[in-house]
């Protein structure tokens, strides 16, 4: 399953085999040398302080809870890797030096918890690739990574604007016949009233 950053946010933290709400999702810690999620973070029910848990102890990912196999897999110590917020604003460009956008979230695949995608800007989502370097100060993408950024309702007849600005080589909408139709057989109505 694919699944957004700011989706899991917020999700419940809950020890299956106890049956346990342990808290709410906060942060996501990264890998940024193998782009896979280390380990969730999350508020602690009743206590001030911020647990995590290795992606490894996660049993599965509901819609709106994320369930760890046992309690055994939470951790007081600090959370390793990077955290994923750090990433959020930077600069993503292309190896060939085009510039995407700033990231906004990333696209996690909670099968292997790789990090699968990238969200930009204005919600456009480009892969990840293996080539994807995750810098401190920009990220770095492969060469024709512009080509392959989606927008929103790409491929699915397209958004407002896309609809509004047409794209050069597609045919203009033409406006339907019926309505003319319409309007001259009312035409004709009225001139056999009036006889």
């Amino acid at each position: 399953m694919r699944l957004r950053f700011q989706t899991l946010k917020g999700m419940e933290m809950l020890a299956e085999r106890e049956g346990r709400l342990l808290g709410t999702v906060r942060r996501l810690q990264i890998d940024s040398k193998r782009k896979k999620a280390v380990g969730l973070v999350f508020k602690a029910r009743g206590i001030s302080a911020e647990q995590w848990a290795r992606v490894a102890s996660i049993n599965r990912v509901g819609e709106e809870v994320v369930f760890l196999t046992d309690a055994s897999g939470v951790r007081d110590d600090a959370p390793t890797g990077r955290d994923v917020r750090d990433l959020l604003g930077l600069s993503v460009t292309s190896l060939d030096g085009k510039r995407l956008g700033s990231l906004h979230d990333v696209v996690l695949d909670t099968e292997d918890w790789s990090l699968a995608s990238l969200v930009l800007d204005g919600n456009a989502e480009v892969e990840m690739g293996n080539k994807a370097v995750l810098g401190e100060d920009t990220i770095l993408l492969q060469k024709g990574a512009v080509e392959q950024v989606r927008t929103p309702g790409s491929g699915q007849g397209g958004g407002f604007l896309s609809r509004v600005f047409s794209v050069e080589g597609e045919e203009e909408p033409q406006p339907e016949k019926k309505s003319r139709k319409k309007t001259a057989s009312r035409s004709t109505r009225r001139t056999k009233r009036r006889k």
